[in-house]
């Protein structure tokens, strides 16, 4: 189960630091895992809609995996 690293305080938020910062360093990378993956399923679609193939299930499949990857991301705050 997800613990909270950091506690809310009239000034702002405390936490141990180093805790805080290993978190920070995994999230970051998985960020980019993922925005990775949101470009190459974009590249992946435009290159079966330059072959004219976006009624494929390869192409609908990618574009749920899409939708589903700009939903992480915005709710991320990336987009």
């Amino acid at each position: 189960m997800y613990q909270r690293l950091t506690e809310p305080t009239p000034e702002g938020y405390r936490a141990d630091a180093d805790a805080a910062l290993e978190r920070l360093g995994r999230l970051e990378d998985r960020i980019a895992k993922l925005q990775a993956e949101y470009d190459q399923t974009v590249a992946s679609m435009e290159a079966l809609a330059a072959q004219g193939k976006e009624k494929t299930v390869t192409y609908r499949q990618l574009m749920g995996n899409k939708m589903t990857l700009r939903e992480i991301l915005y709710r991320m705050g990336c987009l």
